[in-house]
């Protein structure tokens, strides 16, 4: 018999095997053993697979390895219990206990495999065996204890089978423990694990079980279970679970413990960490308590952390943001989120000193118990920022550097478009393209190139390259609107570590304006040496160059003067001299010269040259050459001697001319006194009326004997430069009324309508000389009348101050255009009939144009013969101050004052005798200057009037001698009067040396002089025709001269105003009503009434205001006429205290026939008006005045009415019949 067949069975008759069966109770309760061994060992195979210490984890293993073989055993002893033959069955106990090695070691290498972090396929298979085989080995050597009857013999093949199934269920079990890691929970895939393991261990053992055939007779009918088999069972699961938490308490201990080396160990190396750590960190509460704090705290904050902990985080946070930290915290103490604090946060903490300090912060929490602990990172940044404020500052300075660098910096590579890598922002100036365009490719600096400078350029920069040098090159690039510009560009290339070339760095300059002006300043030499002499020396004189101009002035070779002093040009007696040194030193010093000179060409001729000597200056800014520009002046100086010459002659014939018209002036103007003054008293003395005649005749052909000698003297001082101008203001309206009213009578007398055009919005005030203007105006005006026969003459103003335009418009017989400009030449007119026809002596445009040029302005003329002519003054009046009218109405009252007169000529003493004793006056005429002194020495005069010119001693000699008289005596010093013909600025100015005080002109003008004694003696000036001694006129409120003139005198004048006052009582009312009620219109009408009847009355304040009251309605400007309405109501009653009142036997019920003239010219200019669809407030309301008390009142009256009514064509049938009785009134002796 075979050994084999000891163990195995081959075909037995199922009638030898003994019977079995399992108990199931015992076979779960084995299956249970299997699971939970398996499980408590996985876990344990886990805790060995973490333990880093090899001694642990080899115990860890070990212990494993009997709680697993303890459980395979027992799983095995409780299957073997459970399993029921019949036959009795005994266990050998010495084999029963060997059977637990094989199970120990099976669960040894099962842990020792399942405690690697992974298994290579041929492990897991070898391992599978190697487990699969321990566990068969472990059952059938527990199989072999039994003891019994009935043989023991196995199946072959279920024997192979079991063996197969436990090592295939190994490896599964393994598979499953290392595969299903990272696919499942850890929980789960350890239950799965240990399932598989348990039933893998029970699978081997029922499939051997399967396997076993017991041979023999049974013992009894029914299988029979081991002797207390159950109490069996319970002692060795309760032994198995005892040992199995036995090993896994030892190894939660000696886990512990290990943990508890290593939380040690970590918080000591934490610890190390927290101290040591660079940053702050610090744990606060939920009440902000700061609980701990490491080292880091005394560097960041200046507190140590025992100082700190225990005190509030308030300590630490600005008080304007500790308001929402606890905000921050009481949101997380109430929602558990922290979101605002989440990551790293910058702000600013307080340290010990109260000073902020930015920092970094990140917050973690933790809890300890129910409570968060907030552990808060705080990091330094404060040398950060610095930092970065330093980067920024010098990425700044980078910039501006940059940017100021002059041109365009670049950065570019070395391929053919120069692509750029880094380009400035000046490119855009210099290109019109932006750094952008050539940075993104869109365009490259290769494609503006000038097409004939690409290549050139290209090949110069690539040899600089090549021999590793810096190169320099000039080109032309267009821009983007295709304009040209010259390049200056500069650059190296930058090569890497084997030396080859990968960018270039350069920088572009637009050298175009330098270029243009170098050739400007090249073509500007070559022009100045081609127009000029041009020599150029060194500092000590010597000539370097010179050009052909300066050889061919002075007639030399070029060898003959190039290394030559500049001293042969100049006579020996300069070179000699200290001044010829010194102008060499002050041009080696840097200084300019520049002056005419006198040279001397070759041969010694004379030359007179123009020249400037110019230092030229190095880069140091040192002189190192000097050139010489010069021009021949000989020709000029050659004229100019010849100009002296005849200078002088001129000079010779003007003082002959000026000695002639002083002469003339003076022996003209003596007869002409006595004619004129003589005439005058004639005229006040009763004569026939061919007496009359002839003397006005007299009187009218002296006076203009007089204006003509007064045009031929301002002629001569204007030719001269001798009339001065004043600058005073003036009103210019009343200056033009004035003239107007001047040619008035003339232009009626002719039938002649006579306008001023000066618009309200034209100013009154200008500054300058009235007086002159007037005389231009008058010229103008006068020669418009004189010219037209028939229709209008008009004087227009417009313009601005600075910018004013006055124009004479008249509908005479013209100028031919040929003859326009020669009406300004002296003595000329249009032609010669002209002179024969209207007479005249062809001055007074040529003074005219004269003076307006000598004021700064021009005098034009546009003409149409047959049809008029039109004079434009074009002036720039500066605009003037407001003046009060300072026209003296009357003589001034001077008292009785004892006179001196002396003269030569004995009808100009009898003269002054007349006039001034008529006025009450002594006077003592002496007829020379002898007769002065004596004069004087015998008694006290209030006056003396001294003619200039007179035999033997003359006035000047004679006013001298009376103030050295006067000193020596200590004398009040007596007023003394030039009596002189002379206008010559140089004879006025010798009387006023002379001591005298003022001049008298003559002709002798009474008035003006008694106004000079007057303001000589300091009287005041008190009308005494007109005023009482007890009132003073206002010289504000009214004009004398211009009224008088009006009104015939100012008799006449006052009367009227008293009138015209009487009906103004209720005018401030009914005004205020019309501003009350809206009605500017009538308000305007109302007003331009008050304007024009004030002017025709003279009354200045009333016309002043009336004129801006009509301009405040014609703007609707409430609150200006509030203002204007009230100074109204006080003027009115100033005007109505301070009018003269009229003397008693002045009779009121007969008009003067000035009143009638007056009435008649106003009824005249109503009806042109009326003609031109036009209404004349101002005439209407001046023939209202006129008209009171006479015979046409009534007629006056109707007119008024017809023109409210607006029936235009009833008032020019009244006018028409006011004329004709007027006429016939004018014409019936009274």
């Amino acid at each position: 018999m075979s050994i084999l067949e000891l163990f195995f069975i081959m075909g037995a008759d199922p009638g030898v095997l003994v019977l079995s069966r399992y108990d199931p109770q015992l076979v779960l309760l084995s299956l249970a053993i299997a699971v939970f061994a398996a499980g408590m060992a996985l876990q344990l195979a886990g805790e060995a697979r973490d333990n880093s210490h090899p001694l642990a984890r080899q115990i860890t293993i070990f212990t494993g390895s009997l709680a697993l073989g303890g459980g395979i055993w027992s799983m095995h002893f409780l299957g073997m219990l459970a399993f029921e033959l019949c036959a009795a069955v005994r266990f050998d106990l010495g084999v029963t206990l060997l059977s637990m090695l094989p199970s120990l070691a099976a669960s040894w290498v099962a842990l020792s495999l399942l405690a690697r972090r992974d298994l290579s396929p041929p492990q897991l298979c070898v391992g599978g065996v190697l487990v699969g085989a321990g566990i068969g080995a472990m059952h059938y050597s527990g199989m072999a204890a039994m003891q019994m009857a009935p043989l023991l013999r196995y199946d072959p093949w279920m024997f192979a089978l079991s063996i197969v199934v436990a090592v295939a269920l190994a490896i599964l079990a393994l598979w499953v423990r290392f595969g299903l890691e990272g696919r499942l929970p850890t929980r789960w895939a350890l239950m799965l694990s240990a399932l598989v393991m348990g039933l893998a261990i029970s699978g081997m053992h029922y499939t051997g079980m399967a396997a076993a055939r017991f041979v023999g007779t049974p013992e009894s009918q029914t299988p029979m279970a081991v002797v207390d088999s159950g109490y069996i069972a319970i002692g060795i699961t309760l032994l198995t679970v005892a040992l199995t938490i036995f090993v896994v308490a030892a190894n939660t201990l000696l886990r512990y413990r290990h943990m508890s080396h290593q939380l040690k160990a970590s918080e000591q190396h934490l610890r190390s960490i927290f101290d040591t750590a660079l940053d702050a960190i610090i744990t606060v509460d939920h009440t902000g308590t700061l609980r701990s704090a490491n080292r880091a705290v005394l560097r960041l904050f200046g507190w140590t952390p025992e100082e700190l902990v225990g005190l509030h985080m308030s300590t630490l946070v600005p008080a304007r943001l500790i308001d929402k930290v606890e905000g921050l915290v009481a949101d997380y103490l109430r929602t558990g989120q922290l979101t605002m604090m989440s990551g790293e946060q910058e702000l600013v903490c307080l340290t010990r000193e109260g000073e902020e300090k930015p920092v970094r912060i990140s917050v973690g929490i933790t809890h300890a118990g129910s409570r968060p602990l907030f552990v808060v990172f705080v990091a330094d940044i404060s040398e950060r920022q610095h930092m970065e404020m330093a980067l920024r500052r010098s990425e700044q300075q980078y910039r501006s550097l940059i940017s100021n660098i002059p041109g365009v910096s670049f950065r570019c590579l070395l391929d053919r478009n120069w692509s750029m890598l880094f380009i400035s922002d000046a490119v855009e100036k210099l290109t019109g393209y932006s750094a952008d365009d050539f940075i993104s490719r869109r365009c490259s600096i290769a494609d503006l190139y000038h097409p004939d400078d690409y290549q050139p350029t290209a090949d110069q920069v690539v040899a600089a390259i090549e021999e590793g040098r810096n190169y320099t090159v000039e080109y032309r690039l267009f821009d983007r609107e295709g304009h040209e510009h010259w390049i200056w560009e500069s650059g190296s290339a930058v090569c890497d570590e084997q030396g080859v070339p990968r960018w270039i760095d350069g920088v572009l300059i637009d050298q175009t304006e330098t270029k243009r002006r170098n050739a400007e300043y090249e073509g500007k030499v070559t022009a100045i040496s081609k127009a000029m002499a041009l020599v150029e020396f060194d500092l000590d004189g010597n000539i370097l160059e010179i050009n052909d101009n300066a050889l061919a002035l002075f007639g030399y070779d070029r060898e003959e003067v190039v290394g030559h002093h500049h001293a042969m040009f100049c006579d020996p007696e300069l070179v000699a001299s200290d001044a010829y040194r010194e102008v060499w030193a002050e041009l080696r010093a840097g200084q300019f010269r520049t002056g005419e000179y006198r040279r001397l060409a070759k041969g010694g001729r004379e030359v007179w040259i123009q020249a400037s000597y110019n230092p030229i200056l190095d880069t140091d800014g040192k002189p190192f050459k000097v050139v010489k520009l010069a021009t021949d002046l000989t020709p000029r100086r050659v004229m100019e001697q010849d100009l002296r010459a005849a200078r002088d002659r001129a000079e010779a014939a003007a003082a002959a001319r000026s000695s002639f018209l002083a002469n003339m002036s003076h022996e003209i103007r003596t007869p002409m006194n006595a004619i004129i003054g003589f005439t005058d008293l004639l005229l006040e003395t009763p004569l026939s009326p061919d007496q009359r005649r002839h003397l006005s005749t007299v009187q009218h052909s002296s006076r203009s004997l007089l204006g003509l000698l007064n045009d031929i003297l301002d002629t001569a001082k204007l030719d001269r430069g001798a009339i001065e101008l004043e600058q005073l203001d003036f009103s210019l309206r009343e200056l033009c009324e004035q003239v107007v009213a001047t040619q008035r009578l003339t232009a009626e007398s002719k039938g002649l309508q006579l306008h001023l055009d000066y618009p309200s919005t034209v100013g009154d005030f200008f500054s300058g000389d009235s007086l002159r203007l007037q005389q231009v105006l008058t010229n103008l005006l006068g020669n418009a009348v004189k010219f037209t026969q028939q229709g209008e003459v008009r004087l227009k103003v417009s313009g601005e101050p600075g910018a004013m335009r006055l124009a004479v418009k008249d509908t005479g017989i013209g100028i031919a255009a040929d003859r326009l400009e020669k009406i300004f030449e002296p003595f000329a007119q249009a032609d010669a009939s002209m002179s024969r026809r209207f007479g005249g002596t062809g001055l007074g445009t040529t003074i005219s144009r004269q003076l307006v040029e000598l004021m700064g302005g021009r005098l034009k003329v546009e003409s149409t013969e047959g049809q008029g002519s039109c004079f434009s003054v074009e002036l720039p009046l500066r605009a003037g101050k407001r003046l009060a009218s300072q026209q003296r109405a009357v003589l001034p009252e001077l008292g009785q004052l004892n006179i001196l007169a002396a003269d030569d000529v004995p009808q100009n003493l009898e003269l002054l005798q007349l006039l001034l004793e008529s006025l009450g006056h002594r006077v003592r005429c002496v007829a020379d200057g002898e007769g002065a002194l004596q004069a004087f020495a015998e008694e006290h005069f209030d006056l003396i009037l001294m003619d200039v010119q007179m035999p033997g001693v003359d006035g000047l000699e004679a006013s001298r001698r009376i103030r050295q008289l006067e000193a020596r005596e200590a004398r009040v010093p007596v007023p003394i009067i030039a009596l002189t013909a002379s206008v010559l600025d140089q004879d006025r100015q010798a009387a006023l040396d002379s001591g005298m005080n003022a001049f008298a002109s003559k002709p002798l003008d009474l008035n003006a002089l008694l106004w000079e004694v007057a303001r000589l003696l300091g009287l005041t000036e008190v009308p005494s025709a007109v005023v009482s001694a007890s009132r003073v006129a206002d010289v504000g409120m009214f004009d004398w001269v211009r009224g008088s003139n009006l009104w015939g005198g100012p008799l006449r004048m006052a009367q009227a105003i008293g009138v015209f006052i009487a009906e103004q009582n209720d005018l401030v009312t009914r005004m205020n009503q019309l501003v009350a009620s809206r009605q500017w219109d009538d308000g305007r009408a109302l007003a331009h009434r008050l304007h024009g009847a004030s002017s025709n009355l003279a009354l200045t304040q009333l016309t002043t205001l009336g004129r801006a009251i009509e301009q405040a309605f014609e703007s609707q400007d409430e609150h200006a006429l509030g203002v204007l309405l009230g100074e109204l109501e006080q003027a009115l009653h100033a005007v109505r205290e301070s009018v003269p009142q009229a003397p008693e036997d002045v009779s009121e019920g007969e008009p003067a026939s000035a009143d009638l003239g007056l009435l008649s010219g106003q009824a005249r200019q109503l009806r042109i008006a009326l003609e031109r669809g036009a209404l004349d407030d101002a005439s209407l309301a001046t023939m209202e005045q006129a008209a009171r008390g006479t015979s046409c009142a009534a007629l006056v009256n109707d007119l008024r009415q017809a023109l409210d009514n607006f029936d235009f064509d009833q008032a020019l049938r009244l006018l028409d019949q006011l004329l004709l009785q007027l006429q016939d009134e004018e014409t019936t002796p009274s």
